[in-house]
This record gives C-alpha cells, structure tokens and sequence, in this order.
C-alpha cells in the first residue's frame, strides 16, 4: 500500500513526464525556419529547408521582399508565391503541393541580389492540388443574354481566386472572379456588353467556359446554347 502522499507525487511525477513528452514533440513538430529577406536586398541564406506538406514562411526583417518560384506551376503562373511585404511574415503559398527536390526562388523586387534554393525533403506528404469538376448549364441564348451562364462546380477542397472565363469562339464574352467551397457550387458567369451582342440575333451558338484554379490545372465546360 502506498504512503500517504505518495500516490499524489506519483501522480504529479507522471504528469511532468508526460509534459515533457509533449514539448518534445512539439519541437519536433515545430515548422521549419522561415526565408529571410534581409534589410541588404539578400537572403539570410543560399538554401532553406521544409518537409513535404509544409507551406514555407517568408519573413522580412528590412526592405520590401517576396519568395517567388522560378518555374511555372499547373495554372502557368509560379509554381510558389508569396506576397510582397515590407515587414513581418507570410506564408509562401504552393510550397505545401510541391514533391521532395530543390526548387529556385527569387525575389521578384531584386532579382538580381535575391536568388535561394528551396529544398524539400521526403518527410511527410504533399497535399492534393486543387481540382474541380465544371459543368455549364444549358440554356436558351435569350436567357443567357438576360442572366448570364450557369455553372456547376464541385472541388475537392476550398479554392479562392477561381477565374472564370466564358468565351464564344476567340471572343471572351464575360468574366467572374470567385471563391468556392469544397463540395457542389452553382457560379453565374454574367456576360458583357460585347458578349450580349455577340450573342444578340443567334439561334443557336456554341460557348465555353474555362475556371483557372490557383495551382491547380485549369478545366473548361463547352456547350450549346439554343
């Protein structure tokens, strides 16, 4: 049997150990050390490291700085970006989809001084790219002309920043900017003055709408209207 006041000691000992436990892996956890854009137009380094998964931060300690990859993504733009900032830190968002290797990155602000290597280990995963299904709606060209195209959308995950493109032929006859959320969305593409009259007068025309997904590869619906 235990002595009075052991059992608490006991108890308070485990406790402490178990603490201990979880400081360790939250260090090891930890998310790795961030890019630095130095006040001298440099980074702190030639080569930073993250695991598979991670997004990387970029931290401005003088000037005005950014992380830009030098290789184009699946959306043809970089293949990671961050914002430009004159302070403070920000992630660099698209390093969290890319697979182990090195990456070169600059900073768009000083290209000539701000050349790194962003090097990503096997530990962990890559998440998923952002993906969507499209689908436009069919409709009678004078309702269209009057409420637009309707489109369906179902990504995978939450995606900001989609552009959507409707075009007849070469013609861009309307433009919508959104944010989706995972599962089914129902966007309006509303069409322009120029894309009425294109449109004005016809039976029939045949019309495409592409969404431009930020890091994700783009998809493009064609249909025709009657």
């Amino acid at each position: 049997m235990l002595k009075r006041g052991t059992g608490k000691r006991l108890w308070l000992a485990l406790a402490i150990a178990a603490l201990g436990v979880m400081a360790y892996a939250g260090l090891a956890l930890a998310a790795s050390p961030p890019i630095v854009g130095q006040v001298d137009d440099t980074y702190s380094a030639s080569t930073y490291t993250i695991d598979q998964g991670e997004v990387a931060q970029l931290q401005v300690t003088g000037s005005t700085h950014n992380a830009t990859a030098r290789q184009d993504g699946p959306d043809s733009r970089a293949l990671f970006r961050s914002p430009t900032i004159s302070g403070g830190t920000t992630g660099v968002d698209g390093t969290q989809y890319l697979a182990a290797g090195d990456y070169t990155f600059f900073c768009t602000i000083h290209p000539t001084t701000m050349l790194a290597t962003l090097h990503v280990t096997a530990n962990g995963m890559p998440q998923a790219r952002p993906s969507s299904s499209i689908k436009v709606t069919r409709r009678r060209v004078s309702q269209t002309i009057k409420k637009g195209l309707k489109v369906k959308m179902t990504p995978t995950t939450a995606i900001q920043g989609v552009t959507l493109t409707a075009k007849l032929g070469k013609t861009t006859i309307g433009k919508k900017s959104t944010s989706l959320g995972p599962g089914f969305n129902s966007p309006v593409v509303k069409l322009s003055k120029t894309g009425k009259s294109r449109l004005r007068g016809k039976s029939s025309a045949k019309v495409s709408v592409t969404a431009d997904i930020p890091f994700g590869s783009p998809v493009t619906s064609k249909v025709k209207l009657g």
